[in-house]
């Protein structure tokens, strides 16, 4: 089974321990709306955003639903708008 089919799994001792989006040791193995650190059990879901240009996400039960995508565009244009200066030429 692969994580990338969108499908909600179990996050398991080796995934938390896992290098994700180049963190080592699971440090970036969270919930990319709410911050929460997975641990074994959790249950976690990849999802695909790079068709909207902002990289694609994990997120956690909690902030998990239909609308996920969009509060995700939504997250990252507010960030885009709080942080404008970090990104001027």
């Amino acid at each position: 089974m692969s994580f990338t089919n969108q499908k909600p799994f179990v996050a398991t001792a080796a995934d938390c321990a896992a290098g994700w989006s180049g963190g080592k040791n699971g440090k970036y193995f969270r919930c990319y709306l709410c911050g929460h650190q997975f641990i074994p059990g959790d249950t976690v879901r990849w999802v695909f955003a790079a068709h909207q240009h902002l990289g694609n996400f994990m997120v956690c039960v909690k902030c998990d639903g239909p609308d996920v995508l969009d509060r995700w565009v939504l997250h990252n244009q507010e960030f885009r708008q709080r942080f404008w200066w970090a990104n001027r030429g």
